[in-house]
Parts: structure tokens; sequence; C-alpha cells
């Protein structure tokens, strides 16, 4: 008979409320004593959560920016001034996404930089632009700790996967280069923590409030679209079939869907669990 032991029993149970979670996009949050204390190396946390970064960028600019203007649905990287209705574009999506992380308890940082941003305040120096050399020659992720912030830094390539993206960028008119193609590496997510490793309840915070992070973006283009003449309908239609553009619930039910099944095999293939 196989002996199945107790931490195997407690894996399964873990991964098994992980799966739910991870598939509802707003679920119940979780009591301190409903995971066991198990953890897991900051890095893995950080790959997850950039993993579903990841696929909200895309989404927002594919299916919304992309399809968007299409339909004639204006976007403008100076969308927050009065003057000015339009929705933001996909890095200031990203940005607010970012602000709504530094609003909430969790102690999590993202920055989206570059050796040739437009906004010379998104320019990597000294440490950062050293690591982002090595993430622009492998095209992968690089895990560091940076002394001088105090934190575990997970920096991940951000690479132009659709043509909205490196149109915008090489007919800016203060744009530092002008010749960027599709799946060039433009930059990078660099994401912080202060501690080395991460319990299942603490990552699941980690989530909960980038996924807050996403909804409040999307809730700022959706405020934006209201206000615009002959304003596109908002429901369960997205912008490639006409004018129309998602709720803020199907855009985070697509997106739900679409993350997930990344993050839940990123977490089984990093969970050890033994029989």
């Amino acid at each position: 008979m196989i002996q199945i032991s107790k931490s195997f029993v407690l894996s399964i149970f873990v991964l098994m409320v992980l799966a739910i979670y991870l598939f509802v996009t707003a679920p119940v949050p979780l009591k301190e004593n409903e995971l066991e204390t198990f953890t897991l190396p900051i890095q893995v946390a950080l790959q997850i959560l950039e993993e579903e970064n990841d696929v909200a960028r895309n989404l927002y600019t594919k299916a919304i920016v992309g399809a968007g203007k299409k339909q004639q649905i204006k976007f403008d990287e100076n969308w927050e001034d009065d003057d000015i209705i339009a929705g933001p574009l996909p890095a200031q999506f990203m940005k607010l996404t970012a602000t709504s992380l530094e609003q909430s308890p969790v102690q999590l940082g993202l920055f989206l930089g570059s050796d040739y941003a437009i906004n010379k305040a998104n320019n990597f120096e000294g440490e950062q632009r050293k690591n982002f050399q090595q993430v622009r020659e492998t095209r992968k992720p690089v895990f560091f700790y940076s002394p001088d912030a105090e934190r575990f830094a997970y920096m991940a390539p951000d690479i132009a996967s659709a043509k909205p993206c490196i149109t915008c960028h090489n007919d800016h008119d203060e744009s530092p280069k002008t010749d960027w193609k599709l799946n060039d590496v433009m930059g990078a997510a660099t994401w912080t923590y202060p501690k080395d490793k991460v319990g299942y309840k603490e990552l699941l915070d980690m989530m909960q409030a980038l996924r807050a992070g996403f909804e409040f973006s999307y809730q700022a283009f959706l405020k934006e679209v209201s206000l615009m003449d002959n304003p596109p309908k908002i429901g369960d239609i997205w912008p490639k079939n006409g004018r129309y553009v998602p709720s803020v619930e199907a855009f985070m039910d697509e997106l739900t869907s679409k993350s997930s099944s990344s993050s839940l095999k990123t977490l089984l293939l990093t969970t050890k669990v033994s029989t």
C-alpha cells in the first residue's frame, strides 16, 4: 500500500485552493489559517505575476487599443489632460496598474523601463541598465538582489508583440528610436519585493492586488469612453465586432481565463510534494 504523507495531502489542498482562486474573477478573501505555511521562492512568485501582467498587457493592446482604433475609438498619451478625451495607451495602462499596486497594502513594486524611453523618467540607469542589457541579449528574465533598494527584483523583457506599439513609438516626435520592429525587446518590466520567500496566502494577496490593479486601469479607460462623442456601447461585445467595448466584468473574465492556466502551470512545476 502506498503511504501518502500529510505534506502531500496539504500540498494538494493548497493547489486546489489556488486553482479555484485563479479561475474566479472576484474570489472571497482567504483567512490566514485557510492555507498552511508552504512557501515558494520570490522569483517564482514574481514570475507568476509577470505572466499575468503580460496577458493583461497583450489583451489590452490587441483587443482594446488595436481593434478599438479601427472603430475610431481614440487613445492618446495625454489622455489625462482635461481637454483630451481618449483612452490610455498600453504603457500607461501598465503605469496605472503600478500606481494601484503602490496604493495597496502589499509591498510589491512594478516599473516599466527602457534604454530608449520616450519619457526620460523611464530610462534605466546604473544597475538596472546593466541587468537590462542581459535581458535584451538573452530575451530572458533576470533575477537579482538590489542592495540599494533592499529588494529582490525580477526583470522580464517587454517584447513588441503588436503593431500599435511599434507604430506609436516610431511615429512619436520625441522617440529616441524610430525603427522598432515586431518582436524587438523594447524595454523591461521590473518587479520588486523585500522578501526572498512568500507563503501561498501572501502570493494570493499579491495576485489579488495585481488583478485589482488591472481592474483599476480598465475602469479608467471606460471612464474616458463614456465621455466620448458617440461613445461605443459597453457590454459583452468587443471592438473587433464593431463600435463596442467590453464591460469591466467582461474584460476581467477574459483576462482571468487567459492568465490562470499559465499561472497554475507555473505553480505545479515549482511545487514539490512527497509521497
